[in-house]
């Protein structure tokens, strides 16, 4: 598979293979993120996409039948008391009794909420408000308007006013969510709302706005995402931006700190809040971290026969990563924890560097990560001891190799370089490895170049500045000024 990116955050036209593991080195703020932040948005916004779209419309179904029910004024003082023949009369009309009296309409699912909202509007159409005139509601009610008008029949207008304007929502609710049955634009406005939310509203460079922005990810003859961008928004015209995905999740893994107690509270809490937003609302797309927080203290676990597949495929990996992290974790209501040993040290005590291997050991350990993973990390060696990194780097290989993973890395440290570099050879994925180094153009733009047959380039960039200190430092040590 191939990933071509022109145009976007910093990177000018570049083309890089994921095959197995990819790996970026470069300077600082030569735009080796990019790829990352653009690989998880187009596959997080596009993967399951038949079942975010059905959840989506799902929540965008109860909250236009939450709008109805403000609509409806007059059936809020039927909603705690009426008597047997209202009961009787509100029978006729179960969806609208339902949605006036109790709560469990809201915890249907997103098959039967549709469903539901189909016969509410059915019988609003039919609705008949005469025969509760004489009723307490209505007469409470009556009380309700008496600064404007007592007549009855200047409540059933107005009634019917409102009956018509709740019918009125519904039809347009269905018409807006009937439009794109194919999911074209569904996909569309996705992947534009993952990017905006990873890039913060800019995704194309600021000095080359005006230039043709786009993202194009194909394997050969098969184009699974092909876009353009416009504005810093993902633009096409009607026309599908979206084919297939060959991934069916992905994770970008770039800060330790996910695993803290305090930012996963705050992510919980945006989650829930956001819940009842409206259709593909870009406030409820989590960003990377926010996402990964969630799933990492996700109380659903593999299935017996899942772990034992597990446990049989993951033995190598295993025992890499309990030579550096042996010990389990612990994720609830009284506390988030990391158990060794019998002993419970809370997660946020651990090393930075332990936090980061131990992402990958709990993701492995949900069966989160598997052979249709798209697996990101932005310098993960960043907190770790040179003997860690040796480690971690194994860990990495043996994903590749046993799992079938798609890695793509960026890295500043030529210890991990070198790491890299060696368990690629000795697990035999160098077929499947790919190294790309960026590069500065004269207009500011940076550009990748796949260094595969010189990987010496990417040493000789790392030496040249432990090079340069190790003069400095021995000048200063002869005293020499």
């Amino acid at each position: 598979m191939d990933i071509t990116i022109n145009n976007i955050g910093i990177v000018s036209n570049s083309t890089l293979k994921i095959e197995g593991l990819t790996v970026i080195t470069g300077k600082n703020n030569s735009g080796k993120t990019t790829v990352g932040k653009v690989l998880y948005s187009i596959i997080d916004a596009v993967s399951n996409l038949t079942s975010k779209a059905k959840q989506d419309r799902a929540f965008y179904i109860r909250k236009r039948l939450e709008d109805v029910t403000d609509i409806v004024e007059l059936f809020r003082f039927y909603q705690f008391r009426h008597s047997e023949e209202e009961e009787s009369i509100l029978a006729t009309y179960p969806a609208f009794k339902s949605l006036i009296s109790n709560e469990t309409w809201r915890d249907q699912s997103a098959e039967d909420i549709e469903g539901f909202a189909k016969e509410l509007l059915s019988e609003l159409k039919r609705f008949d408000i005469s025969p509760f005139e004489k009723s307490e509601a209505f007469e409470l009610y009556r009380r309700l308007l008496s600064a404007k008008d007592t007549r009855s029949s200047t409540i059933v207008a107005n009634f019917n006013d409102q009956k018509a304007k709740a019918i009125g929502l519904l039809e347009s609710m269905f018409e807006q969510i009937n439009k794109d049955i194919g999911l074209v634009d569904y996909a569309r406005e996705s992947i534009n709302q993952t990017l905006r939310v990873e890039f913060s509203n800019q995704i194309q460079p600021i000095s080359h706005q005006n230039e043709e922005s786009t993202v194009r990810f194909f394997d050969k003859d098969t184009v699974f995402i092909d876009f353009s961008v416009g504005n810093d928004k993902v633009i096409n015209n009607k026309k599908p931006v979206f084919f297939s995905c060959p991934f069916k999740n992905t994770f970008l893994v770039d800060n330790p700190f996910v695993l803290d107690a305090s930012t996963a509270r705050r992510a919980f809490n945006y989650s829930a809040k956001l819940a009842t937003e409206s259709f593909l609302n870009s406030n409820r797309i989590l960003s990377h971290s926010d996402k990964l927080r969630n799933i990492l203290r996700n109380s659903s676990r593999p299935s017996v026969l899942e772990q034992t597949v597990l446990d049989q495929t993951l033995a190598a990996i295993k025992r890499q990563i309990d030579e550096i992290i042996p010990g389990t974790f612990e994720f609830s209501p009284s506390g988030e924890y990391y158990i060794q040993d019998g002993k419970k040290l809370k997660v946020a005590n651990l090393a930075t560097g332990s936090k980061m291997i131990s992402i990958i050991k709990i993701l492995l350990e949900m069966g989160r990560i598997n052979n249709e993973t798209m697996l990101i990390l932005d310098e993960p060696e960043a907190h770790l001891h040179p003997e860690w990194q040796n480690a971690f780097a194994e860990v990495i290989a043996l994903l590749v190799k046993e799992l079938g993973v798609k890695i793509l890395l960026t890295t500043h440290s030529p210890n991990f370089m070198l790491a890299i570099d060696a368990y690629m050879r000795k697990y035999k994925i160098e077929n499947q490895t790919n190294f790309y180094q960026t590069d500065f153009l004269d207009n500011g733009m940076v550009t990748y170049h796949c260094v595969n047959d010189d990987l010496g380039i990417i040493y000789e960039d790392f030496l040249q500045y432990l090079s340069k200190m190790k003069m400095l430092r021995s000048q200063y040590f002869r005293g020499i000024e």
